[in-house]
């Protein structure tokens, strides 16, 4: 029965042969793969270590440091003054050059003066004048007061003259024509009466009006010596000359600048400072605390104020420095710049650490048994320590004495990594 089983499904054809040899063989892979998985061994995963990353640590002590940091400063004058004059008049001598030294009161500049001179000539002229007419109205008063006397007797004689004849005319002893007469005389006698003391009340202020004349001509006599004074263009301050703008033969013209100079006293150095020291300056100079800058050469400069306002394209505000400015030292050449180390006052419970230990700015981290654990620090300055190294200075209430530190910069740092302290 088999074999004619066999018989019946054996192919007949080459394509039956050719599908049945397919067949046969994707069974036989099957049956292979099969037993290769069923006696395999069984697959275990690999046991991976955790890596340590190596960093360096340094133990910290908190103390009081004095925070620094350096900039670059420009020198200025607060008081720089464009020396004018409203005189219009012909140069005769320049005494100073640009660069020169002057002190306070040298004449600098030399106008000519022969115009002045003669309006001054005059002036004192018709002073002269003035007063003397003041002293004949004195004269004139005085005379008119002694005369008084004599005008109140004729006009008594002439209204007691006018009595009679009254009566006279009463008693139709005279004519009409002669009391007329009469009557004149007596009118006439008072008004001259009347006219002298109204002259003797206005004496007053005939000699007011008169010494007022006196006191303009007074004015402009002072007006002409200050005028002949302005010809010597003096220097109204010790101070370097920052330009000379006429020469001898120009003529001045009121308003123009003739020189420029800089104050001594008012030399200092703008620095701008870094925003994160700004509010910190401030209350210093509130609290009356000395804010050093030392220059390159070791001097030292004071802080006196901070600007009222942060500037366009800044980011910070600017501190001025005193300095002190003497002929021949190089501050006295304004617009230099000058490089400053700035001291603040002591802060307390702070550590210096080097920049690659801190983390955006406000993150350091400390080793525990091997693992990392971030503090949040407030970055109160920098310094530089003994060997010129710049350090950072943070403060927390989670730094403690002997603390380990990294002071290696970690690309992946955060709290737990494992490190291996060097």
């Amino acid at each position: 029965m088999f074999a004619r089983l066999s018989q019946s499904l054996k192919p007949r054809t080459a394509r039956g042969k050719r599908f049945s040899a397919g067949i046969g063989f994707l069974l036989a892979a099957l049956l292979a793969s099969v037993s290769i998985f069923a006696t395999g061994p069984d697959a275990v995963p690999e046991q991976r270590s955790e890596k340590a990353w190596p960093v360096s640590v340094v133990e910290v002590e908190p103390a009081s440091i004095q925070p620094t940091f350096t900039g670059y400063g420009r020198i200025e004058s607060s008081n720089l003054t464009h020396l004018r004059t409203d005189l219009n008049a012909e140069v005769e001598a320049v005494h100073v050059r640009e660069g020169d030294w002057v002190s306070k009161g040298d004449v600098l500049i030399t106008l000519n003066d022969r115009e002045l001179q003669l309006n001054l000539l005059e002036t004192r002229a018709e002073l002269a004048q003035l007063e003397a007419n003041l002293k004949s109205i004195d004269i004139e008063q005085q005379m008119y007061s002694e005369s008084t006397e004599h005008y109140r007797s004729m006009q008594q004689v002439a209204q007691n003259k006018l009595k009679r004849h009254q009566n006279l005319m009463t008693e139709r002893l005279i004519s009409q024509e002669l009391l007329d007469e009469v009557t004149a005389q007596a009118n006439q006698a008072n008004i001259q009466y009347q006219s002298h003391m109204r002259s003797i009340a206005d004496f007053p202020n005939r000699l007011a009006a008169q010494q007022a004349a006196i006191d303009r001509a007074h004015a402009q006599v002072s007006q002409a010596e200050l005028d002949v004074k302005k010809t010597r263009i003096a220097a109204p301050f010790a101070g370097p000359v920052l330009g000379v703008f006429v020469a001898p033969g120009d003529r001045s013209n009121i308003g123009s600048t003739l020189a420029d100079i800089a104050d001594a006293d008012a030399f200092e150095v703008r620095l701008q400072v870094p925003e994160r020291y700004g509010q910190r300056l401030h209350a210093n100079l509130q609290l009356s605390e000395r804010v050093i800058a030392t220059t390159p050469e070791g001097q030292e400069l004071l802080l006196s104020r901070l600007s009222s306002q942060v500037k366009r394209g800044q980011s910070g505000l600017d501190a001025f420095f005193e300095i002190e400015a003497h002929p021949g030292a190089p501050h006295t050449a304004l617009g230099r710049l000058l490089e400053l180390a700035v001291t603040l006052p002591e802060e307390h419970a702070v550590i210096a650490l080097p920049v690659q230990a801190l983390y955006e700015n406000d993150r350091i981290y400390t080793v525990i048994d091997n693992r990392l654990e971030a503090i949040t620090v407030e970055r109160v300055g920098e310094v530089h320590n003994t060997n010129g190294d710049y350090r950072i200075l943070v403060r927390s209430p989670a730094i403690h004495p002997g603390q380990r530190i990294i002071i290696t910069q970690l690309p992946r740092a955060i709290s737990g990594l494992l490190v291996e302290p060097a």
